[in-house]
């Protein structure tokens, strides 16, 4: 039976088509697409339509390439941003970016509802302005609030792709588990929160499991793309939740990066781990597919990559991802660090001369040549999965022996062997669509193929190919690990 994935990130998404033939996971990409926010005005927006657009192109590639009926349909992607579905049904809401400014504007009256470390306390979520419910309180605060009290439902992204193509109204476990709206004792919506905010649980859709059919294409739905009434399974929908679903089998011990715009490093625990340490390094606490639970640190990730990649492009220079490798790689180490979860990085746009200016600041090297800008960005993600591994290590009271990074991000050789170098560890790498291969083990267990992800883990431990990484010139990197943590203001 083959089925096929959609899994989006902040800057692209791909579908891929897949089955199981009883032994392996056999899968090939259908569709890729370009997916960034759209700036109006000071304010920062995604594509919704455009994405939905692409979402049912590739159903149609999917349905095609595959000459035959289409097993399930799963969908994943970034987390907290979302749309708002009106009385009558339809979209009345522009989606916002997470990195949109609004929040910012309105942090300080925000945490005078609610202080960061009760929020942080009632949730287990990270602090951070991109919340779900910091959205909808800076959303009150700009004198929006009445589409909130005038709409009939929020949906987040993958949520609300389901309710366009079968009209079903819910909210998957593991992406409700991050909008800081959430309440693990009662594995529902946290409704302390929601009335701190003046938010009404009414407009929250109920909240269902991932690996289990959430519904079926529409009659017209089927009728406008040519296909059957495809079910829809829902599957870990935030993609970190997917990703780290496709942990293959390892070593006891084992931390996981996911790797892309962002870098979530983590590891798996069997209960949420909320305490003054987790508050006070900001961990985050998420749910995992069946109940498996991610703690964890984001770090700015690939971001500041592309952004500079992005630069170079506008500048003439269409440098390739592994062309901007090839240069860092020949360019002298540790010549300048930077933090690179400083705010100053957060927003888009000029991200070479936030970079120059950082390391004017902190008398450093200017970075002049690609390479070194590059350089400067993989030498300090590295080191800063050091930090956190540290940290993790710290609250469980447990070496980490092990780091597997998932996602695109382990396409990048030069990083992983940095993050090797760097953290002292081995490091094992794949698979590079791990979100897309978690989202298809929950479609597998929805459709009974498999019945917990345990069995789906083994079986794509025999279906993918894993690169493994050993540390190299550790003495150099250990004393230049010592300055860059002197970089890192304001980290406890």
């Amino acid at each position: 039976m083959k089925r096929i994935a959609f899994d989006l990130g902040a800057s692209s998404g791909k579908m891929m088509l897949g089955e199981f033939d009883g032994q392996y996971m056999k899968t090939q990409i259908i569709h890729r697409f370009p997916n960034r926010q759209v700036g109006v005005g000071g304010d920062l927006y995604w594509d919704i339509l455009d994405i939905y657009q692409n979402l049912t192109k590739g159903i149609r590639k999917g349905r095609s390439l595959a000459g035959e009926a289409i097993g399930s349909l799963g969908m994943d992607s970034y987390c907290n941003d979302f749309g708002l579905i009106g009385k009558n049904g339809s979209l009345v809401s522009q989606m916002r970016c997470y990195r949109d400014p609004r929040m910012a504007r309105r942090t300080d009256e925000i945490y005078r509802k609610v202080s960061r470390e009760e929020l942080y306390r009632l949730t287990g979520n990270q602090i951070a302005p991109f919340n779900t419910v910091i959205q909808l309180a800076a959303m009150t605060l700009e004198g929006e609030g009445y589409l909130l009290k005038n709409c009939s439902r929020l949906l987040h992204l993958p949520d609300l792709l389901t309710y366009f193509i079968t009209g079903e109204v819910f909210s998957e476990y593991t992406i409700a588990s991050v909008s800081q709206m959430f309440n693990y004792k009662t594995n529902d919506w946290n409704k302390e929160i929601l009335g701190r905010f003046g938010i009404s649980d009414q407009i929250l859709a109920p909240i269902i499991e991932p690996g289990e059919f959430a519904g079926e294409f529409t009659e017209l739905t089927a009728r406008e793309l040519g296909v059957e009434k495809i079910k829809v399974a829902a599957v870990g929908e935030h993609d970190t939740a997917s990703a780290v679903a496709a942990l293959p089998l390892t070593q006891k011990s084992t931390a996981y990066i996911s790797s892309g715009t962002w870098s979530l490093m983590g590891v798996e625990t069997k209960i949420p781990i909320i305490n003054e340490d987790t508050f006070r390094y900001n961990i985050a606490i998420e749910g995992g597919v069946e109940h498996r639970y991610r703690m964890l640190k984001n770090i700015m990730g690939l971001w500041l990559v592309q952004e500079c990649r992005l630069e170079y492009v506008k500048m003439g220079w269409d440098y390739s991802f592994e062309e901007l490798s090839k240069l860092a790689e020949k360019e002298q180490p540790f010549q300048s660090l930077i933090d690179p979860d400083d705010p100053v990085f957060y927003m888009p746009g000029n991200m070479l001369e936030k970079i120059r200016n950082y390391c004017t600041a902190s008398d450093q090297p200017v970075p002049e040549r690609p390479g070194q800008f590059i350089r400067a960005v993989k030498e300090s993600l590295a080191f800063k999965y050091r930090w956190v591994k540290e940290i993790l290590e710290k609250i469980r009271g447990e070496e980490i022996q092990t780091i597997h990074i998932l996602g695109g991000g382990g396409l990048d050789e030069l990083l992983n062997q940095f993050t090797a170098n760097a953290c002292g560890t081995p490091v094992y790498a794949g698979p590079a669509e791990a979100a897309l291969m978690g989202n298809f083990l929950m479609q597998m267990k929805a459709g009974g193929e498999i019945t917990d992800i345990s069995q789906g883990r083994e079986i794509l431990s025999r279906s993918i190919k894993i690169s493994r990484f050993y540390p190299e010139n550790t003495v150099d990197w250990e004393e230049h690990y010592l300055y860059f943590k002197s970089l890192l203001k304001g980290e406890p």
